[in-house]
């Protein structure tokens, strides 16, 4: 091979690998913590043989085993720039095996390709890129035995438990047998069916066995059916190569710039048609949110100026840490009661039901964050979670129930990057009066035991708020509740019942609120003073009042100098569902 065709694959390989690292590293990182966060991998024999329950339990192993990296900031980037730069060097090496093709390296990038777009999605796992990687490997071992016999016995036995190993990769291994074939001329139609049926017939015949649908044996370890692209690009990658080899080899230069335009091409296609930037914004504010960074959250924010819930609920829990919800809730979209919590039921997804638990553990209602938290786990693709189980931890040590958290955090004993936080709270003893955290989450948790419905925020907040008036978060989040529903009369009496740790400040989006209740009552000024409402605030209503009440071509000024106001929102805003 020509010294400058080397070159040219070194630089490919360089550049696939350099230009996924830094995708991933500086464009989609929060896709990765969280797919970490919803993974939970532990170093014990049990979990070993659970994989033996499922297909393709040697790929998901290895696909699990690598996804706890993700917790690492640049570990996932690393990983993935890893293992799609050996999948490529892999194909390419196939394929010079199989078709004798020059252009070997540049048709290896189309499968490669599509495994980088599918990453994108937060339901493609690494199981399925190391599932086709051991199928791959497989498949050399298979076509390298040249004995007829052998080959055919090899290649039955690799057949029969190819399934068993890698799951749905195993469709690859037919099809690279069968071309590998007819590019050497050797056709045995017997071979070929034999191979085919046992690969095609094994999540047909065990599928019971494994307690999965149709559907989910023949994509299984993959959770979305969108994953088996994979496996089907490598396989019309291979048969489009085979077939256009003679005119290739006619005219060698015409695919020295097709095959790389068109790459270039289906790269950029995939990931514009496929790349969630705006969920990577929402995973980067639930993520900063999970980390304990506030100050992040609002930078982040303030920066994307997202008009979605999700955003506006981790922006709002950020605020709230701070005790700065009521001072800022308007400087950011706020949609409603939906940008406060964010309900579990059937309608919502599962990220959502994930992220639900995070509001009702900061206002310090255990039970409901507890019931949160476990239907985050349940419903997360795998049915484990990371976070999930620290949250679960936490939520058992301020309920003290040191047999319930120990058990959580034994299982993060067991996991290679939980494993130091796990070992920092079982050093903790819930009765120690000295843990500060702790006894700050336990003065919010109510005295008695109150039924109520899951999604009842309202009744959440008040029992919180009546059981202990000092609990600040809960009792801000509650008024704002009220005010963001424009149901002032709630609002109103909750403030004057509850309101006096306000009494040396009032809020400004209390204050703003309070006036327009007051104005509606024809308060005096004697009622106005009591409440302590800053004298600016009380000439910008004015001020607000008087605009308003000029004819509707005016209206235009009202938006820049008060759009950050209770007011332009209590007559303007439309209340939005989920």
């Amino acid at each position: 091979m020509p010294a400058y065709k080397n070159r040219w694959i070194a630089v490919t390989g360089i550049g696939l690998a350099l230009s996924s690292f830094l995708f991933f590293f500086l464009a989609y990182p929060y896709h990765l913590f969280f797919k970490e966060q919803v993974q939970l991998f532990l170093y014990t024999s049990g979990y070993f043989l659970s994989y033996f329950s499922k297909p393709g339990w040697l790929a998901a192993y290895i696909g699990d085993f690598l996804t706890q990296f993700f917790y690492l900031k640049g570990g996932g980037p690393l990983v993935l720039s890893f293992l799609l730069t050996l999948e490529w060097i892999s194909v390419a090496v196939i394929f010079k095996k199989i078709l004798k093709l020059s252009s070997a390296w540049v048709w290896a990038l189309f499968p490669v390709g599509t495994d980088w777009v599918l990453h994108l999605s937060l339901l493609h796992d690494l199981s399925v890129s190391a599932g086709l990687l051991l199928v791959l490997g497989l498949g050399v071992g298979s076509i390298s035995v040249k004995n007829r016999i052998l080959s055919f016995v090899f290649a039955t036995l690799i057949s029969f438990t190819c399934y068993w190993l890698v799951g749905s990769a195993a469709f690859v291994f037919p099809a690279l047998v069968i071309i590998n074939d007819i590019s050497d001329k050797k056709y045995s139609f017997i071979k070929w069916g034999l191979i085919a049926s046992l690969v095609f017939a094994a999540p047909i015949v065990l599928r019971k066995y494994y307690l999965l649908s149709t559907g989910q044996a023949f994509i299984y370890p993959a959770v979305e059916p969108q994953s088996i692209l994979l496996p089907a690009v490598w396989v019309v990658t291979l048969l489009a190569a085979l077939i256009l080899k003679p005119f290739f080899n006619k005219f060698p230069k015409l695919s020295g710039w097709f095959l790389p335009t068109a790459f270039i091409f289906f790269m950029g296609l995939g990931i514009r048609l496929n790349a969630g930037f705006d969920q990577e914004k929402i995973l980067a504010l639930d993520s900063e949110t999970y980390f304990g960074n506030p100050d992040k959250v609002l930078d982040l924010a303030q920066r994307y100026n997202l008009k979605n819930r999700f955003a506006s609920y981790f922006t709002n829990i950020a605020l709230a840490r701070q005790g700065l919800l009521p001072e800022k809730l308007l400087d950011f979209y706020q949609p409603g009661l939906y940008g406060l919590m964010l309900p579990v039921s059937p309608e919502e997804s599962w990220e959502s039901i994930l992220f639900s638990n995070e509001v009702y553990f900061l206002v310090g209602d255990m039970n409901l964050a507890q019931h949160s938290a476990m239907l985050g786990n349940t419903f997360s693709p795998h049915n484990r979670s990371s976070r999930m189980i620290r949250r679960l931890a936490e939520i058992n040590l301020v309920n003290a129930d040191s047999a319930a958290a120990r058990k959580y955090l034994r299982m993060l004993d067991k996991t290679l990057f939980h494993k130091k936080w796990a070992e920092k709270y079982l050093r903790i003893n819930p009765l120690d009066s000295s843990v500060v955290w702790l006894n700050m989450k336990r003065e919010q948790i109510p005295v008695g035991d109150t039924i109520y419905f899951p999604n009842d925020f309202e009744t959440s907040l008040r029992i919180l708020v009546g059981q202990n008036p000092r609990n600040r978060v809960a009792l801000d989040y509650l008024l704002c509740f009220y005010l963001l529903n424009k149901d002032l009369d709630s609002f109103k009496n909750s403030f004057d019942r509850y309101g006096g740790i306000y009494r040396q400040h009032v809020p400004k989006v209390y204050a703003e609120a309070m006036l327009v209740t007051l104005f509606s009552q024809n308060a005096g000024p004697e009622t106005i003073r009591s409440y302590g409402i800053p004298t600016n605030i009380q000439d910008d209503f004015a001020s607000y009042t008087e605009l308003v009440a000029r004819k509707p071509e005016n209206f235009s000024a009202l938006p820049e100098r008060f759009g950050k106001t209770y007011w332009f929102y209590f007559h303007f805003a439309k209340i939005r569902g989920k």
